[in-house]
């Protein structure tokens, strides 16, 4: 099973307090494609006060899409939002934030996208290889096997799953790193570890050879290299068997969060925390556990504990021991994904944006233990479906893509805020 190769660390990856909202940063390098900054929009940005949400003007789309249908409506509305992957991930030597996954049993394909909002562009990275058929014909066409996992050929993973909460960017590697949550049970029909599957036929394998070729059972990061617009790797998470049907068991709305600080990465799911060696590259278990199940999390930089919620709930994790609290239990209520949530570090607050019921914005505050309802000023969404979101450190303000339009909420602009993060 191939690694992932390591890299510089970058100089300055959390753009802390102490800056005005007033100017672009400055380039780190040519980023392509390349896209001409909309001074309007940008100062518009700029402008924008505490607590307010501004609407932008309609986006544009580029990138690959020759792989589109001429028709297709992602060609003008970039990709849809696809409900259980309601989450982008800010690249920050890119400026930009990158977005994959697959919905609910619905649109499982691989595309990778990546909003710029200095240009107000979606960006289709790397098109999507042929929608996936559980049929021994479509992967005798389109499958293979690459780190141990079932692949396609360009080296992508055949079907993408919901990732709930379970994704996130290294800015220490530069990659965007996606669990598969289920590698041995591509759908309810196609289970690897059964003798005879259409996976396994349409390779041509015996089954005793296609185990030899798998690496080990169990939960597998994937990382995508948005530089090199491909698929560069995956590596073993943990082997869990997790509860649910699958053979070979199931892992669902797992957390995982890059914490800055330490420059690692930290998972949560069916069996508890775990954290990322930087040295050795190994997942090491933390020493307590509990279940995420329909849950949602954001690192709190200034605190450096995981914030949770679920339900009515929220926890605070402390990411090293793995010890978890509960904290307030008359939250924002959330269930599955629909609690939209992120970590601005100039306000140094927790942003949450809840869509079960009707859409509604909140903001935590940690060390009082405090949900608030900030009552935004400017133009807010509106009900919108299949939501996406992501905090912009560069310019300090969360995005909210719904399918049709993007907003920003800043909550509270730089120069005046106070403890930033770390």
């Amino acid at each position: 099973m191939a690694s992932w190769q390591y890299v510089v660390l970058l100089a300055g990856v959390c753009l802390a307090g102490g800056k005005s909202d007033t100017t672009e940063p400055p380039s780190t390098g040519t980023v392509e494609p390349v896209l001409a900054p909309d001074a309007a929009l940008l100062r518009s940005i700029a402008d924008l006060g505490d607590n307010s949400w501004l609407k932008l003007p309609t986006f544009k789309v580029a990138g690959e899409l020759q792989w589109l249908p001429a028709r297709a409506d992602e060609r003008t509305r970039g990709p849809f939002g696809r409900s259980y992957c309601n989450h982008a991930f800010y690249a920050p030597e890119r400026r930009r934030a990158v977005y994959c996954g697959g919905g609910h049993n619905v649109r499982p394909i691989n595309d990778v996208w990546e909003y710029d909002l200095a240009s107000n562009t979606w960006v289709c990275l790397r098109g999507a290889d042929p929608p996936f058929r559980p049929r021994e014909a479509w992967f005798r066409a389109n499958a293979t096997i690459q780190f141990g996992l079932p692949a396609t050929q360009s080296g992508a993973m055949v079907r993408m799953s919901h990732t709930w909460d379970q994704a996130t960017y290294d800015p220490e590697r530069k990659l965007l790193i996606v669990p598969n949550s289920m590698p041995r049970s591509l759908t309810y029909s196609v289970k690897l570890e059964k003798e005879g599957n259409p996976f396994e036929k349409g390779l041509g394998l015996q089954h005793e050879d296609l185990l030899k070729k798998l690496g080990p059972d169990g939960i597998y990061a994937w990382a995508f290299d948005p530089a090199k617009r491909q698929w560069v790797g995956a590596e073993l998470i943990a082997n869990w068997k997790g509860p649910g049907n699958t053979i070979g068991g199931r892992q669902e709305s797992g957390i995982m969060e890059y914490m800055p600080d330490t420059r690692t990465l930290w998972f949560a799911g069916y069996r508890g925390p775990l954290v990322r060696n930087r040295r050795t590259g190994e997942w090491e278990k933390a020493s307590r556990s509990f279940h995420t199940y329909g849950t949602v999390g954001v690192y709190d930089r200034r605190e450096e504990k995981i914030v949770i919620t679920g339900g009515r709930k929220t926890w605070l994790c402390d990411p090293v021991t793995g010890e978890r609290e509960l904290v307030n239990s008359e939250s924002p209520d959330t269930n599955d994904a629909s609690g939209l949530m992120v970590y601005d570090t100039a306000a140094g607050k927790v942003v949450l944006y809840t869509t079960r019921q009707k859409p509604h914005l909140w903001t935590y505050d940690t060390v009082s233990n405090t949900w608030t309802d900030p009552k935004p000023l400017g133009e807010r969404p509106g009900p919108g479906r299949q939501r996406v979101v992501y905090y912009d450190e560069a310019r300090n303000v969360t995005v909210y893509y719904d399918s049709v339009s993007i907003h920003v909420y800043r909550a509270k602009r730089r120069d005046a805020a106070k403890g930033s993060g770390k």
